[in-house]
């Protein structure tokens, strides 16, 4: 059980990269030659704890099973394709999937530094750009929107998040920091955002430390942060650094409350009380009329609440499912539709909030919540 509330009640806006070149090769995917045919969208999530995207997964799949039936006449069926399960590397998954020519797009992937690396592939630059994949990101970092004009994005980047968590610090009167961060493009991101806001807010971060997904802990951290007299404490990591942060904290006699940029699912056990953590996506408070519609439909299908990456990818997937059904299944013409949206076309009216993207290819105007744990 948690509770939500709008940080200073200020919209996010979110940073994106174009989805489009000048110069869209004439190549594209062996699709449409009659309705029989099928449009894939490959899906790729983090290979570090892939159950963690698991919702991901039941999200795209549950906007495709939307769109099939309503799909326009001589348009083709919509399907997710998961990676092979041989590609070890986020450069393996993106080679699969921009060689498969039944691929129209791509969702993913999830964490920054895999897009990163992957989209010179998806950018199709060992061929000369003849026939790029248009991707449509869930990682945070600038950097991935920035380094392809080929990868949209529908989520706030990191980097806004930790303004965000900067201005709720400072809303409940904490000017004494520290942060702790995954040592990636993401967590870098977040870290300089966040004390950047804090600063200008009159907060001082008291010490930045680094961690990596396969290696932390955090004791050390927390009797230095305990010792110097941090008032709170701000983790730019998934909800296992959180817990372990939580943890050290009080082993090492401090009570500083915690802010994360991911909170506990429903199934996480621990003791959460008091975290303090960003919401992508809320079913008990969606920000748009969409949010609660997805939440009905995906209990319905899944006996069970959609986490936020479940939303993003049921965004990701009308994004592309329309694009399709608008312009057909070349992968040109889905990145072409794609960099109309919220400039000839309105904006997507997406269960995560309005979708348009601005000139970095980020959505513009995105609100984000942050909830206190209360169990």
């Amino acid at each position: 059980m948690y509770r939500t509330r709008d940080p200073l009640a200020r919209p996010v806006t979110a940073l994106a990269l174009p989805l489009c070149i000048a110069a869209c090769g004439g190549v594209s995917p062996a699709i449409g030659h009659g309705v029989a045919d099928t449009a894939y969208v490959g899906v790729a999530v983090g290979l570090t704890n892939p159950e963690r995207y698991a919702h991901l997964f039941e999200g795209v799949a549950l906007a495709f099973d939307s769109l099939n039936r309503i799909r326009p006449t001589g348009a083709p069926p919509l399907a997710l394709r998961r990676a092979p399960s041989t590609a070890d590397s986020p450069v393996k998954i993106a080679t699969a999937f921009r060689d498969d020519r039944r691929i129209v797009a791509v969702i993913g992937h999830t964490e920054s530094d895999a897009t990163i690396a992957a989209a010179p592939v998806y950018g199709d630059r060992a061929h000369g750009g003849k026939d790029p994949v248009p991707v449509v990101t869930l990682a945070g970092a600038n950097a991935v929107t920035r380094v392809s004009p080929w990868i949209y994005r529908v989520n706030v980047t990191i980097g806004e998040q930790g303004r965000v968590l900067a201005r709720y610090a400072d809303s409940l009167g904490f000017k004494r920091a520290g942060v702790l961060y995954r040592n990636e493009p993401s967590g870098k991101d977040f870290v300089t955002a966040f004390s950047e806001e804090f600063a200008a807010r009159g907060g001082v971060v008291l010490e930045r430390d680094p961690f990596t997904e396969d290696i932390w802990d955090f004791d050390a951290y927390a009797r230095r942060l305990v010792k110097n007299g941090a008032q709170i404490v701000v983790v730019a990591g998934n909800i296992p650094q959180g817990r372990a942060t939580i943890r050290a904290l009080r082993a090492a006699g401090g009570q500083q409350p915690v802010l994360s940029t991911n909170g506990p699912a429903p199934t996480d056990t621990g003791d959460f009380h008091g975290l303090h953590h960003i919401v992508l996506y809320s079913p008990e408070r969606p920000v748009a009329a969409e949010g609660a519609l997805f939440a009905t439909l995906f209990a319905a299908r899944y006996n069970g609440k959609p986490d936020h990456w479940a939303a993003l990818g049921y965004d990701a997937a009308m994004l592309i499912g329309r694009a399709v059904h608008d312009s057909g299944p070349r992968r040109a013409g889905i990145r072409e539709w794609l960099e109309t949206i919220g400039k000839s076309r309105p904006p997507h009216p997406g269960v995560t909030g309005s979708i348009a993207f601005d000139g970095h290819r980020d959505p513009t105007d995105k609100k984000l919540l942050v909830a206190e744990v209360a169990r």
